[in-house]
């Protein structure tokens, strides 16, 4: 007990009791263990001094378990990714992505519960992309919605009692696009592309699945005899089954694509014989080689949910079809052109004035 020299300088041991939160003195008692602290001084009489502030917070209670240590942001984000509800959502690949490229980078050696609202403030301030830049807003969004959701599930099992990331408020990305292929534009693309995208922006352009429905489509969710994809709970955004209807262009195409379908892959879309992953390079040339201007991927959904509108398809029906929960969500999809506003009013006016009522072309210049 007490002060020991060792190479690297002098030591101090104590007989302490541990209740998972604190560390207290314990000399004679049972179950008690010694706790060894470096005093991190070569003099004597400072090491002296050193134990003997150490045995007075020992006395207090003012010792801190380690059990009690709070883990570090670090140790919290890697242990987070191997939990299962995180492991099977449909963005883990993109949670990896900002857990280890940029949130613990920055955040990785505070512990959980030091980590306050100014900090994610500080870390959006500070946020580039790999060339330097600042990012769009919506990616710095992105970034906060994964560090609460870390952070909320350390709450949930009691690592952490407050949610920093929580009290800084998301600003509006005001990101709504509304971006939708004219009939002249669609045809240029769908030539434009080549022979493994057609049947993927075909689906996407008729149908409106998000572009993870249709990558990871598997020939057993396709009924081609009743025309019908059937998605399960697993395979949507929403955790919610769904129904979608063929169209004939979209079953033709995979009753084509069914004639040469893998032996070893159950999936529906394959380049060269495997599963495809990933399209962002080949669509963007597509897009080129058509002559088309800021045109993403995704909004070939906005182009499904107009088109639907547009054949007349009742609201609830097409936000089955597309798996919109929400009209509000609906609606941002469903793009209204100057040409749609123009045949309303050719319709009101039909229905407030029939023909056989119309002023003669004399009495109006009257």
């Amino acid at each position: 007990m007490g002060l020991t020299k060792r190479k690297d300088g002098w030591y101090v041991e104590f007989p302490v009791l541990d209740d998972g939160k604190t560390l207290t003195l314990a000399r004679g008692t049972p179950g008690a263990r010694i706790k060894r602290w470096k005093t991190g001084a070569s003099n004597k009489t400072v090491a002296k001094q050193q134990e003997a502030m150490i045995k007075t917070d020992l006395m207090k209670g003012l010792v801190k378990s380690e059990s009690s240590r709070c883990m570090t942001f670090a140790e919290w984000g890697e242990t987070s990714l191997g939990l299962e509800g995180v492991r099977t959502l449909r963005s883990y690949k993109e949670r990896v992505h900002a857990v280890r490229l940029q949130l613990i980078p920055f955040f990785g050696k505070k512990p959980l519960n030091e980590i306050q609202a100014e900090d994610v403030e500080a870390y959006r301030a500070q946020r580039r992309l790999r060339n330097g830049h600042t990012p769009s807003l919506g990616t710095i969004n992105n970034d906060h919605i994964i560090l609460k959701h870390v952070l909320s599930v350390a709450v949930r099992r009691g690592h952490l009692e407050v949610n920093g990331a929580k009290k800084v408020a998301l600003p509006d990305p005001n990101n709504e696009r509304d971006r939708v292929l004219t009939e002249d534009e669609w045809q240029r693309l769908y030539e434009a592309a080549s022979p493994h995208l057609k049947p993927i922006i075909l689906v996407a352009y008729q149908l409106g699945p998000r572009l993870g429905e249709i990558m990871k489509l598997t020939w057993d969710r396709v009924d081609l005899q009743r025309a019908f994809i059937k998605l399960r709970t697993v395979d949507t955004k929403m955790k919610e089954p769904r129904l979608v209807p063929l169209t004939p262009a979209v079953r033709e195409t995979l009753i084509e694509l069914a004639k040469v379908r893998s032996l070893t892959s159950n999936r529906v879309f394959l380049y060269k014989g495997k599963p495809m992953e990933r399209i962002k390079r080949t669509f963007r040339t597509a897009v080129r080689k058509a002559g088309i201007e800021d045109f993403k991927f995704h909004d070939l959904r906005h182009c499904a949910a107009t088109n639907l509108r547009r054949a007349g398809v009742d609201t609830v029906t097409a936000m089955k079809i597309v798996g919109h929960k929400s009209e509000k969500m609906h609606r941002r999809y469903n793009s209204v052109s100057e040409a749609d506003l123009a045949k309303a009013a050719s319709k009101i006016n039909t229905y407030l004035t029939p023909a056989d009522s119309l002023p003669s072309a004399t009495a109006v210049s009257h």
